[in-house]
């Protein structure tokens, strides 16, 4: 071959190992497989997510770590995640101390640990597993007369939250079957490389104005409250605030853009009025509860 020749293979050659190291690496769950399609935390708690016992089948440890998995795929971007079932899960009657399982895109890896100590020794150990694992972790308390596992799902001010595969609830730890820090005695984790959850998208979040605003000529900022669904998002935390239009009378505009574990925006409208106006307002009002306060009483002479 000619040396020239020899001279351009050897780049494509090397491209193409390249290439097929990569897609080796995510085959064997030595790399997430990753996508633009990557799930948020919302996203991995969805309903169709979840597989749920039908009744109590002994099976606790199996369906958790079904749900722990299909968490781990949706993260990673995996278009075949719904493939993983509690088929896919081998089993000895219960579920192995270590195991693999693959779909079309992946293998994911998952490995066994025991949780001892105190009460605060046990949830603070829970507390760092799953700072280190975003798709959760399988919970199995064996420390009580009825042993039941579920899948730890994430940890805030001082409360546990996990799914129960036997209620289908996602709730506070404390409110699911059998399943305390107290009782637990072992739980098992994706070893696999799991990418984190994408930021949750604040755009549809209810941005409330505290209140009406007086002109003073000078910028006018009242506080916000952001909820998303059923939170009540933090500022500075999980959002920042700006606001537009806010010095001369008329509509302000206030946009709130997320932050951490938060992206995107969302915006309301407040007006800036005289102060003229304010007090017309508040009179009328005034007015308005008196005359029929003194309507409901009657009118005597």
């Amino acid at each position: 071959m000619p040396a020239h020749a020899r001279g351009e293979l050897a780049p494509l050659l090397s491209r193409t190992m390249i290439a097929l190291a990569v897609a080796c690496a995510i085959v064997f769950g030595f790399l997430p497989v990753t996508s633009a399609n990557a799930a948020t935390v919302q996203e991995t708690l969805a309903d169709d997510v979840f597989q749920n016992e039908p009744g109590s089948t002994g099976r606790c440890t199996i369906y958790a770590a079904t749900n722990m998995l299909r968490r781990a795929a949706l993260l990673n971007g995996d278009s075949d995640w719904e493939s993983i079932t509690t088929s896919s899960i081998p089993s000895s009657g219960g579920l192995l101390w270590s195991f693999s399982v693959s779909d079309a895109n992946a293998t994911y890896t998952v490995e066994h640990g025991s949780v001892d100590g105190t009460d605060e020794e046990k949830a603070s150990q829970l507390a760092d597993l799953l700072e280190e694992n975003p798709a959760g972790i399988v919970l199995y308390a064996g420390n009580c007369s009825n042993p039941h596992a579920v899948l730890l799902l994430g940890y805030e001010d001082g409360t546990f939250y996990a799914h129960d595969s036997l209620t289908g609830a996602t709730s506070a730890l404390d409110e699911c079957i059998s399943v305390r820090v107290s009782t637990a005695s072992s739980y098992w984790y994706v070893t696999s490389d799991v990418a984190d959850p994408e930021p949750s998208s604040i755009a549809g979040a209810t941005v409330s104005v505290d209140s009406e605003e007086a002109y003073t000529g000078e910028s006018v900022e009242p506080a916000v409250t952001v909820t998303l669904g059923s939170k009540t998002l933090v500022e500075g935390t999980d959002y920042t605030v700006s606001y537009e239009d806010n010095v001369e009378i008329g509509t302000a505009t206030v946009t709130v853009t997320g932050a951490g574990d938060y992206a995107g925006v969302s915006k309301a409208n407040f007006q800036i009025e005289s102060g003229t106006t304010l007090i017309q307002r508040a009179c009328n009002t005034a007015t308005t509860a008196v005359s029929s306060s003194s309507l409901s009483r009657g009118v005597t002479a």
